[in-house]
This record gives C-alpha cells, sequence and structure tokens, in this order.
C-alpha cells in the first residue's frame, strides 16, 4: 500500500500542473519516507530508524517552508507596481 502512495505522489509530482501541486507532492513523499522508516524500525526492531524518521521528518518541514517561502517570493509583483 506505502508503494502504491509513492507511485501516485511521484506521478503526480512528476505530471503536477504547477509548481504548489508538486511542492505538495514533494512534501507528502517525504511523509511517506517517514512512514516507511517507521515501519521498518517497528517491524525489525531496529530503534535507529525511529531517529532516520525524525531526521527526515525535520529535514521535509525545512524543505516545505523553503518552498513556500519560493513561490510566495515568486508570485508577488515587483514592488513599485500597481496592479
Amino acid at each position: 500500500m506505502l508503494a502504491a502512495a509513492v507511485a501516485l505522489t511521484a506521478w503526480r509530482m512528476l505530471r503536477g500542473p504547477g509548481i504548489a501541486d508538486r511542492a505538495v507532492a514533494m512534501d507528502l513523499l517525504g511523509l511517506l519516507a517517514v512512514g516507511a522508516a517507521t515501519l521498518a524500525a517497528l517491524g525489525g526492531g531496529h530503534v535507529a530508524l525511529l531517529d532516520v524518521a525524525l531526521g527526515l521528518g525535520l529535514v521535509g518541514f525545512i524543505g516545505a517552508v523553503g518552498v513556500a517561502a519560493f513561490i510566495a517570493r515568486t508570485s508577488r509583483p515587483p514592488e513599485g507596481q500597481d496592479g
């Protein structure tokens, strides 16, 4: 089920009509990676993978904030222009 979610999300990231769609898909791929690391930690008994999941979550959050700032900066008209 996780593989199907990754495949559909990757398709949206490659095919998305806009940069916002691609950014959301990228964020979702990060969350799916966190889920995969957590499932591997629970299934295999490797507690260290929970640290990997935490690191992936933090990197994904920082990346999402960076992409959102980029989108906000590029969607604004230049200063000094009306309209």
